[in-house]
């Protein structure tokens, strides 16, 4: 796959403000091809605030955190979510930015995953504490593993593969990524 594909594939829910962040890996020298597309798009999703954090890992791939700001403060602003976080040792009292700098400062330092990210990423705080206690107690798996309501999680799913494809198609007639993105975030307003 191509970097823009790649981008595409991955992360189109959240660079389209349908899902708070999408968390994917890319081959070091793919993401060295398109850099400066990056930096080119960076202006383009700023607007609408939503941004790119590429992480680089010791085994040569970068790891990607693409989020929608609107969307992902929300998330760190729900009261359950909150409490979950300080739990997990996250500085909550200090704000939206040091929130998100802690998950950032884990993702690029912290040799074991922080599965709390499931709940940057949206999955409902009841799958991430399922995941914790039960890895095989789920009710469903596709993008997540789902210990709650199974119905939300599947239409859900169902919508970000929709923008997902919806989105690849119009990269493969030949728009770039911004423009596909802002293109579906119109066509969900009914703009």
């Amino acid at each position: 796959m191509s970097f823009d594909e790649t981008i595409v594939h991955c992360s189109a829910p959240a660079l389209c403000g349908i899902k708070p962040a999408s968390l994917f890996s890319m081959r070091g020298d793919c993401f060295l091809g398109g850099k400066q597309k990056l930096h080119e798009w960076q202006s383009d999703f700023v607007k609408f605030r939503r941004y790119f954090v590429p992480i680089r890992k010791d085994d040569g791939r970068v790891l990607f955190f693409v989020f929608d700001r609107n969307l992902l403060e929300k998330i760190c602003s729900d009261g359950e979510n909150l409490r979950y976080l300080r739990g997990k040792g996250y500085p909550v009292d200090d704000g939206f930015n040091r929130i998100l700098g802690e998950l950032l400062f884990r993702l690029c330092h912290f040799p074991d995953f922080p599965h709390e990210v499931g709940v940057f990423l949206g999955y409902p705080l009841v799958d991430v504490l399922g995941f914790e206690k039960n890895r095989f107690g789920f009710k469903y798996s596709a993008l997540w593993k789902v210990y709650g309501n199974k119905d939300e999680a599947e239409r859900k799913m169902k919508m970000y593969k929709s923008c997902s494809e919806t989105c690849m198609k119009w990269l493969d007639e030949g728009l770039s990524v911004p423009v596909v993105a802002e293109k579906y975030s119109k066509q969900k307003r009914g703009a």
